[in-house]
């Protein structure tokens, strides 16, 4: 089961499939450490650069991928039904893509030998760019979810997913899982762990489930738990 997905049922109630929630809630969380830890980062320490050269190698990775996803998996089949709906945002993931593409490249070249007011000045950048991309989402989640409710039934947005899925490299998986988890609601959290157990390897389950050990306080994972059959 993909993580942005959170049954493979539809709804019985007036309550509609969000498509987008998830990885949504899950990249506002990553950005915010990312930007966190730049804020923090001595970048005249070479160890303080190294780790947060290695979470802005994930939150980037996770970037790419849901515009990737976006694009192909829920901005095209909705172009079929209205093209001049999405191609503003077709054009805005080109220009976000863009800069994504620029800051982690700036973040890779740092490598301790660069004065903080360097480090401050890509820290500013990330800022604004974080700013763009939560106004970017924020408008997802309200219009473009909106329209793919309009257009497509809850059994054809969960098809989608499965095409998701069926692509989606396992090791993506579970950092989906890492950033998603922590941003979610405990019931939503265990209905989705509920049907990945029930559908993925017993290993795959084991996996999961340790990522998310190192993310949650003991208390938030137990409850989680305690809810999965």
């Amino acid at each position: 089961m993909h993580p942005i997905m959170p049954n493979l049922k539809p709804r019985t109630t007036m309550q509609r499939l969000k498509s987008l929630d998830p990885p949504h809630k899950g990249l506002r969380y990553a950005l915010g450490q990312l930007v966190l830890l730049a804020g923090k980062t001595d970048f005249s320490n070479k160890a303080a650069v190294e780790k947060l050269q290695v979470l802005g190698t994930e939150v980037f990775h996770l970037l790419k991928d849901h515009t990737a996803t976006e694009n192909q998996f829920i901005l095209a089949p909705l172009t079929q039904k209205n093209a001049d709906f999405t191609a503003a945002y077709l054009v805005e993931h080109t220009i976000l893509d863009r800069q994504e593409h620029e800051l982690a490249d700036r973040l890779q070249h740092f490598d301790g030998s660069q004065s903080n007011d360097v480090g401050h000045e890509f820290y500013l950048d990330l800022c604004d760019f974080q700013s763009s991309y939560l106004k970017h989402i924020d408008e997802e989640d309200r219009l473009v979810e909106a329209e793919m409710q309009k257009h497509f039934t809850d059994e054809e947005l969960i098809g989608h997913q499965i095409e998701i899925m069926q692509v989606m490299p396992f090791d993506t998986l579970l950092l989906w899982f890492k950033y998603i988890v922590p941003a979610r609601r405990v019931a939503e959290n265990a209905q989705v762990l509920t049907g990945f157990k029930q559908n993925a390897p017993a290993e795959a389950y084991e996996a999961v489930i340790a990522i998310i050990a190192s993310q949650l306080e003991a208390e938030e994972l137990a409850a989680i738990l305690s809810l999965i059959p």
